[in-house]
């Protein structure tokens, strides 16, 4: 029997742009109010703006503390919470602006010149400030903003880097590795932290250098701090000389006299693998941060680990905990570490002991994310799911149980904290919009391991129906499906006109425990793709509702790796959607930027182990291509880049299967302008439906 709509509709791409996106919640020291950004977006002008709000924590009032046709972001409270600053792009693109909260008044500017300004943090004194912002590194260039020539105008990087050889000029020069990355030419621009006064507004760059602080890649959302005591800051920056070889992100400390730094920063942190988000604990005995153990794998697990100031030894309390924090905040006693890390499919909550390092697990089941710290000890957060966007909750701690790290339908038990939410963005869905919830389910994959999968039953849902299938992989491949609201690759908008949507995380996926997700590593095409054609195997078997005649499989990245190793060895699908997907691994290796990832998944380049790359690359299997295919491709990918587009749709052509190429020539790895979005999501469920 038909399940009525009970006047509902499914959701259109239109209803994702009118969701007010929240992001950057940061709590006002008194506890009452949080600054948050709210982000809009619009298909129809291809723009997007986002405003800093207000909200009170006691009511759940929302007001706009900077409304305008800009971008204003990353809110942050001064300690005394008299001023939040905010970075805007509303005059000389973005520069730090402060807002006078107590006494009240306009904004006003604190920063100018080139390069903007990143990751925000207050001294604990209320008059200094340090952030992130572009400098040219060239020994042509002597730091005046006015010799900069606008991008796109003149000989930029022969002006900055070899000095002026003919301002008609567009050509670039290059003599080093990373001169790009994923989306943009780096023109000798480097990252630097620079200290300044908010007073008298003199600025210091307090990492001068050729090197990036924080690094390009593999960083935190907060790779900058104070001590608690304020004469010292610590960050994350990369040392090696070619960074495109090395994943050695490390954690200094550098001293500091106001905003002048005092003698050479120290490196705490000093195997050659990753480290991020350093953390002063409140009474300033630790310095914690997140860092990995093996160098060149940007997907290892990462452990917590303190750094005791006093004695200089480092301690790492987690090594035992199969699990990798995603982000991490000290109480305000000091004694415990709360940190969100992936957990089958979900973002779930733990708190770790400092001094004996018992773990703690509050949350499962659950997606959440943005830990801030409440003053009365509460924990600010975002909370989504697939059916709602991201709300503001508070939660209170209570009891906790032992972490449940199985793998597998017996361990999944959703599990809880008493929580509140205060903002009510999400409920835009509630009325008049039908979507049903991810349904989660097991299978038996390669290995007889237990493998994760979601599935989404369209809107209006019929039993008694039998539903095309759409089949979506994900990219990484060390990353995860969650059960959250996603913008890029919404699950809902793929449901809607009546597809059910399977998404599975299969060998190399993270959630699952650090060998699930190692497993990937120079097996591409081999137990990962077991996974995936086990998963479907199981839905077909399990789910009568689903049209096994009718199936469409789409990814991007690994995912469309995936979709083009697909097919190659199976003729089960009718439809393939590839975003930005590897087609020749040989030829992607020597055009993508961050080395390491290849040397690390291939055991090296091309030249020192051929055959690996021609054992999983999609280009060796044109001969078997047959089933109709829509190549998606930004030129701006670097990571990817637009030569494997191109290619896979000449071979395509070449071997006569109905094939679309949809290029987008301002894009890169992501689909993010508004319209562009638009047109994104409007061909592939056109190329899906035209072939179902």
């Amino acid at each position: 029997m038909a399940i009525p709509m009970t006047g509902k509709r499914p959701i259109q791409f239109t209803d994702l742009m009118k969701v007010d996106r929240i992001s950057a919640p940061d709590i006002h020291p008194g506890g009452r109010f949080a600054a948050f950004v709210s982000s809009e977006h619009d298909h129809i002008e291809n723009k997007t703006c986002s405003t800093v709000k207000l909200l009170d924590l006691h009511t759940g009032e929302e007001r706009d503390l900077t409304p305008g046709d800009h971008k204003d972001s990353s809110p942050r409270w001064s300690p005394d919470g008299k001023l939040l600053s905010f970075v805007s792009d509303r005059k000389d693109g973005g520069q730090i602006w402060v807002l006078p909260f107590e006494e009240g008044g306009e904004a006003y500017q604190i920063t100018e010149g080139d390069g903007g300004a990143s990751q925000l943090i207050w001294a604990p004194d209320n008059r200094r400030m340090a952030f992130s912002r572009l400098v040219i590194v060239s020994p042509h260039f002597d730091g005046d903003v006015k010799d900069i020539p606008e991008d796109g105008k003149g000989s930029i990087v022969l002006a900055r880097t070899y000095g002026l050889i003919n301002e008609k000029s567009s050509a670039r020069l290059e003599d080093s590795l990373l001169y790009r990355h994923w989306d943009h030419w780096r023109d000798m621009k480097r990252s630097h932290v620079f200290i300044v006064d908010i007073g008298s507004k003199k600025m210091k760059d307090v990492t001068p250098g050729d090197a990036d602080v924080p690094p390009i890649s593999l960083g935190g959302s907060q790779d900058i701090v104070f001590s608690p005591e304020g004469d010292e800051i610590a960050y994350v920056k990369n040392p090696d000389d070619v960074v495109a070889v090395s994943t050695n992100n490390s954690v200094f400390i550098q001293e500091l006299d106001g905003i002048e730094p005092v003698d050479d920063p120290v490196r705490i942190s000093m195997n050659d693998a990753v480290d991020l988000e350093p953390r002063y604990s409140p009474d300033g005995k630790y310095l914690s941060y997140l860092g990995a153990e093996k160098p060149m794998y940007e997907a290892d697990r990462l452990r917590i680990k303190l750094y005791d100031r006093a004695t200089k030894i480092t301690k790492v309390p987690t090594e035992e905990f199969d699990r990798s924090p995603s982000e991490y905040i000290w109480n305000n006693k000091g004694d415990i570490i709360l940190f969100t890390a992936a957990d089958r499919g979900s973002m779930s909550l733990y708190g770790m002991d400092v001094e004996d390092g018992y773990i703690t697990q509050y949350t499962s089941g659950i997606f959440q994310k943005d830990l801030r710290l409440h003053p009365d000890g509460r924990i600010l957060l975002t909370r989504e799911d697939s059916t709602r966007p991201a709300d503001i909750h508070l939660m209170s701690l209570d009891k906790g149980k032992i972490p449940d790290l199985i793998n597998g339908p017996e361990g999944e038990v959703v599990f809880d904290q008493n929580v509140e939410k205060i903002t009510d963005h999400g409920s835009i869905f509630k009325e008049g919009i039908y979507m049903n919830p991810l349904e989660r389910f097991w299978y038996t994959g390669s290995d007889n391991d237990q493998v994760n999968g979601f599935l989404l039953k369209p809107p209006n849902f019929d039993p008694s129906k039998r539903y095309p299938l759409l089949f979506i992989i994900h990219g990484g491949p060390q990353s995860a499906f969650f059960d959250h609201f996603h913008y890029r690759w919404n699950s809902q908008l793929f449901a809607s006109p009546g597809y059910v949507v399977v998404e599975i995380n299969p060998r190399g996926s993270i959630g699952y425990g650090q060998e699930f997700t190692d497993q990937i590593s120079g097996d591409w095409g081999g137990r990962c793709y077991e996974d995936l054609i086990k998963g479907l195997d199981h839905v077909l078997d399990n789910f009568d509702f689903i049209d096994r005649d009718r199936i469409a499989a789409a990814g991007a990245s690994f995912g469309g790796f995936m979709v083009n190793w697909i097919a190659g060895h199976s003729d089960r699908f009718n439809v393939l959607i590839s975003h930005d997907g590897i087609f020749n691994q040989e030829a992607m290796s020597y055009m993508t930027e961050e080395l390491w990832f290849d040397i690390w998944e291939h055991g090296g380049m091309p030249h020192e182990g051929h055959d690996i790359f021609l054992k999983y690359s999609p280009h060796m299997h044109v001969q078997n291509f047959r089933t109709p295919m829509l190549v998606i491709q930004g030129e701006m990918d670097f990571r990817c880049p637009v030569s494997e587009g191109v290619s896979l749709f000449t071979a395509l052509q070449v071997m006569k299967v109905p094939s679309k190429f949809l290029y987008f020539p301002d894009e890169g790895h992501w689909v993010l302008k508004p319209a562009n979005s638009h047109v994104w999501y409007t061909s592939i469920l056109d190329f899906i439906k035209e072939h179902i």
